[in-house]
């Protein structure tokens, strides 16, 4: 195969990279990938991010704004991604993110930290699937989709983490096979890794029960997404991936049963995604040895199974630190390296950074709009009481509010609140259904010579400072340890 052709990458280890503006964003990052010799994944998550034709063409108001909120399509972003990495050369693997089974508004919430998860009924269920189900085909269609990752999160029963055992047995003993579950689980598991490490795991009987109790649902519905993708794509091979990184607690041994269930279904994982305990938009702050010791396990459990993990939330503080001071080395010593690692809104972060900081007017000028009109959009979500409106947004809001213009405001591109919340802006529209923000930025991302090379300069910076930070340069050639 060319190296200017789309490809599936399998498992090999790499970085994957959310192209929220193509048109502003792709030229950086395609040329870090080929300055560095690395094939890498595009992608967006096409239910929150980029959303099927009919939702970006219908007229204002009716989906939810925060439904493919870059205002992209799923077969756009795919055939631009596509289209750029021929022209650059770049061998790039073309990924359906986080097709997610669940609440829109929710599942927004859920990456900003700031939601209680409600149960989803079996016919809510059906019909977020069927909206997946469109996604995949709208993806499938342009040729060019070769990946695919599965976010089921809102299926997962997160309330029998406080279920007494009493009514864990109950519930557990309804399940058909139950006793056999036991028979198979409830005993120690025995992990090697390539740091040298034996890892073990032992499930009593409440651990079985509880993995059985929250996750079958989600394994149910994982399994008839991926029914669907691998009757569309036919004979193609593809990539998979499973999340449970939007749990809200870190992921334990608990994934032996979630793995091992996957696998006595017939299907093929490539990637897993852990909660390791990364939250979007920040460093990681904790214990870089426990943080260690977790992905050795982790990476240990994933491998018996024939994956490797999957690392969401990359991004950081800010777009020049990575994760924080250690992690990407801490990273590549508990995994070898065996990772694929994604980072996406920190790009457009930075370009709101560079247009913020800029010297010449019509640039500030536009950021000021942009960061008006977001906090507009947010004020009235939280005046009408929507359900985005949660007591996360409206706390981060008002502190925002408060300190505007006084010594304790930060600039406005780097405030908590817009960083958070400032996603928005790409999907806002006027009253003839125009992207206004998102068209004057790429008109002047266009128009602007001197800003277009600065953006490709410090999006290329950005792309390198992640490949050369989990060594993924050359990674096609690389002979990682098994």
């Amino acid at each position: 195969m060319s190296m200017n052709t789309p490809r599936y990458l399998g498992a090999l280890p790499h970085p994957a990279i959310g192209v929220r503006v193509p048109e502003i964003f792709l030229n950086g990052i395609l040329f870090a990938y080929k300055t560095r010799r690395t094939a890498g994944g595009l992608m967006l998550s096409c239910t929150r991010e980029a959303a099927p034709k009919y939702v970006v063409d219908a007229p204002p108001g009716k989906f939810p704004l925060t439904l493919g909120h870059t205002g992209l399509s799923v077969s756009e972003y795919m055939v631009k991604c596509s289209q750029m990495a021929r022209q650059t050369r770049v061998l790039a693997e073309i990924e359906a993110d986080h097709l997610i089974v669940g609440s829109y508004p929710q599942a927004v919430q859920r990456i900003l930290g700031s939601t209680t998860p409600t149960a989803m009924t079996d016919e809510e269920a059906s019909h977020s699937l069927s909206f997946v189900f469109d996604a995949i085909d709208e993806a499938t269609d342009t040729g060019f989709v070769n990946t695919f990752t599965v976010d089921t999160t809102s299926l997962v029963d997160l309330s029998t983490e406080k279920t007494s055992k009493e009514d864990l047995a109950e519930g557990f003993n309804e399940i058909s096979n139950a006793r056999a579950l036991l028979k198979e689980y409830a005993r120690e598991f025995r992990f090697s890794w390539t740091d040298g490490t034996l890892h073990t795991a032992r499930l009593s009987d409440e651990d079985v029960m509880r993995a059985a109790l929250q996750f079958n649902r989600s394994l149910d519905y994982s399994f008839k997404i991926y029914s669907h993708i691998r009757e569309r794509m036919g004979n193609k091979p593809f990539g998979f991936e499973l999340t449970l990184d939007e749990l809200r607690k870190p992921t334990g041994k608990e994934l032996v049963y979630y793995l091992q269930e996957w696998r006595k279904l017939g299907a093929h994982v490539d990637f897993i995604a852990p909660n390791i305990g990364f939250r979007k938009r920040a460093d990681f702050n904790g214990n870089l040895q426990v943080l260690k010791q977790q992905l050795s396990f982790l990476a240990a459990v994933a491998h018996s199974f024939g994956a490797l993990l999957s690392i969401h939330s990359g991004s950081g503080e800010n777009p020049y630190g990575g994760k924080g001071k250690g992690v990407y080395q801490t990273i590549l010593e508990a995994t070898s390296g065996r990772v694929k690692y994604k980072i996406s809104g920190v790009y457009f972060e930075l370009f709101m950074d560079l247009l913020a900081k800029s010297k010449t007017a019509r640039h500030k000028e536009l950021f000021e709009r942009i960061l008006s009109d977001v906090s507009s959009y947010w004020e009235e979500q939280i005046n009408t009481n929507t359900q985005l409106a949660d007591a996360t947004v409206q706390k981060m809001f008002h502190s925002f509010k408060n300190a505007r213009g006084t010594h304790r405001a930060e600039s406005g591109s780097r405030s908590e609140f817009f960083r958070h919340y400032s996603f928005v802006s790409l999907n806002l529209r006027d009253n003839g259904g125009k992207r206004y923000l998102k068209d004057e930025l790429v008109t002047l991302y266009n128009n602007d010579n001197r800003l277009q090379k600065l953006v490709d300069r410090e999006m290329k910076a950005l792309t390198l400072r992640l490949i050369d930070g989990v060594k993924f340069a050359d990674n096609l050639s690389q002979k990682r340890a098994p």
